[in-house]
């Protein structure tokens, strides 16, 4: 029960400092740009993408790409521009009525893996569990936001947001989880 009880204190800490982070701090703001002439940009994606979808731009399929065409799409890449497109073509509502519920099932799923692993350590230690706890949040930034980061060209400012959002957010889900995952005596 002490478990469930720390997943959900976790889950609630995660999801309130996202708030925090996304919508108080500057972080996200500079992490994400404005596209200049936006109407053009739309009327063009609208016009020729129909799918909801990530997109690489250039996009080549390696598994069957010949050699001169692998030359070509490198050509292309070392030229610019270069990036991923995340598209949603019939549109999101702003009602967030689908996507805080996800959001806030996911903070409470990842506080419940950390919860599990570190429960099963019986650290005796406060310090050791907020430590233990906290690196899930270290160990999420650098294996997704520092790879995107270097693989896909994400800019810097989003690595820092993400860093703002993922290292803030498990440190304050550690220190609530970690008083409540205390090992019995």
């Amino acid at each position: 029960m002490k478990t469930i009880i720390a997943a959900v204190v976790g889950g609630v800490l995660l999801f309130l400092w996202g708030f925090v982070a996304h919508v108080l701090l500057p972080f996200s703001d500079q992490a994400l740009k404005p596209v200049p002439n936006e109407a053009a940009v739309i009327e063009t994606l609208r016009s020729n993408i129909t799918e909801n979808g990530v997109y690489a731009v250039p996009h080549l399929d390696y598994r069957r790409a010949s050699e001169a065409e692998q030359e070509a799409y490198a050509d292309k890449v070392a030229n610019g521009p270069s990036g991923l497109l995340v598209v949603r073509t019939g549109g999101v509502s702003m009602d967030m009525k689908k996507e805080l519920p996800m959001e806030f099932l996911s903070n409470v799923l990842a506080a419940l893996v950390a919860a599990l692993a570190v429960g099963g350590l019986a650290l005796r230690s406060y310090g050791a569990r907020v430590g233990t706890l906290f690196a899930f949040g270290v160990v999420a930034w650098l294996s997704v936001s520092v790879s995107q980061w270097t693989w896909y060209g994400f800019s810097t400012d989003f690595l820092i947001s993400d860093l703002v959002d993922q290292w803030g957010g498990w440190l304050l889900a550690a220190l609530g989880m970690a008083a409540v995952l205390k090992p019995r005596r």
